[in-house]
């Protein structure tokens, strides 16, 4: 079932943007794919950058458009070929590449929203989410974030999870965890090392 949500990734041209970029990016993108709204397996990553301070973000030659789409939606994603969003800085969408999920079996998101600022109560929901769905995994919580737009605000931390099964990782990437995925939370990516939960 994993193999029916993939990655569509953007090349990105731009300097930089707001460190809050992540609401503004998620309604340039529902504006070009306005179906994306009602896609509850549907994300967009985090992009790639450096912070020099509490303003801006620095966007990396890495830096990449994701979009974790049904794959039948990947076609029709290809809107987004071609433009440009100001993110609080404006950058170029370019073509597209379509990845699978990754089998690897220890995960990373860098920023998960359960609803709490609270380290505690974070872990405490996160371990409740993974066994209602009856996901085995060990947890490790990272540094805090918060996120604000539309004017609201949420809080989070980042988080590992490692000792999964291979389908429960897939399971993972494919569900996330957590609210907000459409402005960057609760995705998952492979990791090869425990020690990128600091970051």
């Amino acid at each position: 079932m994993s193999d029916d949500v993939v990655d569509v990734v953007f090349a990105l041209r731009g300097g930089a943007v707001a460190l809050d970029y992540a609401d503004r990016l998620w309604r340039a993108v529902e504006i070009r794919l306005p179906w994306l709204a009602e896609e509850p397996l549907a994300g967009i990553h985090p992009l790639a950058g450096v912070s020099a301070g509490d303003r801006e973000l620095y966007l990396t030659r890495r830096a990449r458009l994701v979009l974790r789409l049904p794959r039948q939606r990947a076609t029709a994603a290809q809107a987004l070929c071609g433009t440009r969003c100001d993110l609080g800085g404006e950058v170029a969408v370019g073509e597209s590449d379509v990845r699978p999920l990754s089998q690897i079996t220890t995960l990373y998101s860098p920023f998960v929203t359960v609803g709490t600022a609270s380290e505690s109560e974070f872990l405490a929901g996160c371990q409740d989410a993974l066994a209602t769905t009856g996901i085995g995994a060990r947890l490790v919580c990272g540094k805090a974030h918060s996120g604000c737009g539309n004017g609201e605000e949420w809080h989070g931390f980042s988080l590992m999870l490692f000792g999964l099964s291979i389908e429960n990782s897939l399971r993972m990437q494919r569900q996330g965890l957590g609210g907000e995925r459409k402005r960057g939370c609760g995705i998952f990516v492979p990791h090869k090392s425990v020690a990128a939960v600091g970051e």
